[in-house]
């Protein structure tokens, strides 16, 4: 059986369509959308397994300094990235433009906390994890960072990739 013409069969279409013609100040409204529907075509259920490797493999890039590193995942959605990277000993901060998704976050964090799902580094002192509300476009979150609002690492997986998946580039 086919699906009606007004419902596009793949997550491209579907999302093309969602946010076709949408003045971009609406997105972020489009996004919480979504998420309240529980449509999540992107979410693989787990934390990048390029992130995972680079952490694991490559800690030159990571250079050592005086106090806590602080990272930043915008578009964090479920947030697997953030709880990674708190547990390598980052603060970590997870900024989504939905609430529904920040919900969830919160929500994974609080099922996931004191299991051993996300090893924290032998040696290392797990980080502080904080979850922001705001557009990454704008510079309007950065009030809630706690200290210099500024990061030793910005993680973009997931702010980009619905873009490209959405209008293909």
């Amino acid at each position: 059986m086919s699906a009606p013409k007004d419902q596009p069969t793949d997550a491209r279409s579907r999302l093309r369509s969602h946010f076709e013609g949408a003045d971009p100040s609406t997105h972020g409204s489009k996004w919480d959308d979504l998420w309240k529907e529980g449509w999540l075509p992107w979410d693989r259920g787990t934390p990048n397994p390029a992130l995972v490797d680079l952490l694991a493999e490559r800690q030159d890039l990571f250079p050592a300094k005086q106090g806590r590193r602080k990272a930043l995942v915008p578009g964090c959605g479920k947030g697997y990235d953030v709880l990674l990277l708190s547990s390598w000993g980052y603060d970590a901060y997870g900024l989504e433009v939905s609430k529904n998704a920040l919900e969830v976050a919160k929500q994974n964090q609080k099922e996931v906390d004191g299991k051993g799902v996300y090893e924290t580094k032998e040696g290392v002192q797990k980080g502080k994890v904080t979850w922001l509300s705001g557009d990454f476009f704008t510079d309007e979150f950065l009030k809630d960072v706690e200290g210099e609002p500024t990061f030793d690492l910005i993680y973009d997986y997931t702010v980009r990739f619905p873009l490209q998946y959405i209008y293909g580039f």
